[in-house]
């Protein structure tokens, strides 16, 4: 009998984050998903240089390492990678974007933030424009030509389009109620009571525990642990994980979900092909 195919729902979506359950799926597929959103789901970064005047106290090291690491909007259908585009990753406008930095402070000191880099191009900005960068001193000057291009995260760090991606399995909890006694400690179950995470709740029409909230559930067992009668089984779901992902800004949360899905099924279809030659 062939398994179900896997499917997504959605639990919580706030601003740059998202939690869902990925089920029907198994550990192999779920850290796939998870690598590629970190390193193979390509954004726009700063990647190359040349300053042209930087009287700052910011070593140029220091302010372009700085100026790398901010994000930036990202059209994933707009722009190349550059060893895939017809300029061979000489760069062009298909896959290159150019930004200027061009700060003077006058009778005064100055603090340069992310909102004086001016881009060529609108759809390539800081995602924000608070982000400071230096203080200049009165006469000081910062001039700096960038260049932005599309990249992945396993060749640098600056490419990661998530800040945190992560998963763990779903808890599933069986309640043996032939062993459970509902034992209390101050009128609370004791399972309950000793629930370092609050998740285990009573059931009103049963009296026996439930899992009231699966998704901030540790699976750390002290449920079990406390119940004399072994009449707790807390154990993990290897069919259902719970995703945490948050988005740097420079690409919608659905986009990287569904980039990585993407270029997972392009690995798999390739694997495929090649291994068909030997048949």
């Amino acid at each position: 009998m062939n398994s179900p195919n896997p499917f997504v729902e959605i639990v919580e979506l706030k601003g740059l984050s998202i939690r869902f359950i990925l089920k029907n799926s198994n550990t192999a597929f779920a850290n796939a998903l998870r690598r590629i959103m970190i390193s193979e789901v390509p954004v726009m970064a700063i990647s190359d240089f040349a300053i042209i005047n930087n009287t700052s106290p910011i070593f140029d090291e220091i302010l372009v390492h700085r100026l790398s690491l901010i994000p930036l909007t990202t059209d994933l259908d707009g722009f190349n990678l550059p060893e895939k585009c017809v300029c061979k990753g000489i760069g062009c406008s298909r896959c290159q974007v150019t930004l200027i930095l061009n700060v003077k402070a006058g009778d005064s000191p100055v603090t340069v933030y992310s909102r004086d880099i001016v881009s060529s191009d609108p759809r390539v900005i800081p995602i924000n424009g608070d982000f400071p960068i230096a203080k200049l001193s009165a006469g000081d000057e910062i001039l700096i030509e960038m260049y932005a291009r599309l990249g992945r995260g396993k060749d640098n760090a600056r490419f990661q389009p998530v800040s945190a991606c992560a998963y763990k399995y779903f808890p599933r909890i069986v309640i043996n109620t032939s062993s459970c006694v509902k034992c209390t400690n101050n009128g609370i179950l004791k399972c309950v009571s000793e629930c370092p995470k609050g998740v285990l709740d009573v059931n009103v029409e049963t009296g026996y525990p439930y899992l009231r909230d699966p998704l901030n559930c540790s699976l750390c067992k002290a449920c079990v642990d406390v119940c004399e009668y072994n009449a707790i089984e807390l154990k993990p779901d290897d069919t259902s994980f719970i995703f945490y992902v948050e988005s740097t800004g420079s690409l919608p949360l659905h986009k990287i979900i569904y980039t990585a899905a993407t270029i997972l099924a392009e690995k798999c279809d390739e694997f495929l092909s090649k291994i068909g030659g030997f048949r």
